[in-house]
C-alpha cells in the first residue's frame, strides 16, 4: 500500500470516527486515544511543565467536545483542528503569564551545561558569538524572529509552528527562510564592520 493510498484510507478512517462522535459524544474515546499524547507533546514544548501541558491538554479535548457538534469535515486530520485549539488555549494563558516565544530563548544556544570542562577561553568566545547572534536576531522583523526561536531553541517542526504563528506550514518555510537570509546578512555585516 502506497503513502499517499494510506493516508487517504486514514483520513477516510478518522471522517468516520468524527461523524460517529458528532452523532453521540460517548463516541469521541476513539479520537480523544488517537490524539492525547501528540497534544500533551504539543502542549508540554511550549509551556515547559507537565502540570501546565495537562491543563492545556484536558481543557484542549474539552472544548472539542464542547464545539464538536459545530465541527465541519474538511478533509483535513482531526488533529490540526485540536492542535488550533490548543494553541489558542495557550496563547491565551501566555497572555495572562505564562510563557512568551521571546528573544532571550536564544540564550538555549549557549547554556553553561555545553561548555562543561571546555576551556574558558572558548566558552568566552561561545558567548561572545551567542551574543552577536542574539543581537543579530532583535534587528528582524518580529514574526522572523518567533519563528527563528520557535525553530531552533525550541525545536518545533514548521507544522507546528504553523500551529503556532497561524500560517500554513509552507508560509513558515518562507519565513524561516528569508529569516536566515536576513540573519546571515546582518551577521555577515557585523564581522566586515568588527574585522
Amino acid at each position: 500500500m502506497s503513502d499517499e493510498h494510506a493516508d487517504d484510507q486514514q483520513l477516510a478512517d478518522e471522517a468516520e470516527l468524527v461523524a460517529a462522535a458528532k452523532r453521540d459524544p460517548a463516541e469521541f474515546g476513539p479520537l480523544y486515544e488517537r490524539y492525547v499524547d501528540q497534544i500533551y507533546r504539543f502542549a508540554y514544548r511550549r509551556t515547559g511543565n507537565h502540570a501546565d501541558a495537562e491543563d492545556v491538554t484536558a481543557q484542549t479535548f474539552q472544548q472539542a467536545l464542547a464545539a464538536l457538534p459545530s465541527y465541519e469535515w474538511r478533509g483535513l486530520p482531526f488533529g490540526a483542528w485540536l492542535y488550533r485549539i490548543a494553541s489558542n488555549i495557550i496563547y491565551r494563558r501566555g497572555r495572562t503569564g505564562s510563557r512568551e516565544v521571546s528573544v532571550e530563548d536564544v540564550s538555549v544556544f549557549a547554556s553553561s551545561e555545553e561548555f562543561e570542562g571546555e576551556d574558558p577561553a572558548d566558552v568566552i568566545g561561545a558567548r561572545s558569538d551567542a551574543d552577536e547572534l542574539l543581537a543579530a536576531i532583535r534587528t528582524l522583523p518580529e514574526d522572523q524572529q518567533r519563528a527563528l526561536i520557535l525553530k531552533f531553541a525550541r525545536g518545533l517542526r514548521n507544522r507546528e509552528i504553523g500551529e503556532e504563528l497561524g500560517r500554513s506550514e509552507g508560509a513558515i518555510k518562507q519565513l524561516v527562510h528569508r529569516a536566515m537570509i536576513n540573519l546571515r546578512a546582518t551577521l555577515e555585516r557585523s564581522n566586515v564592520s568588527g574585522a
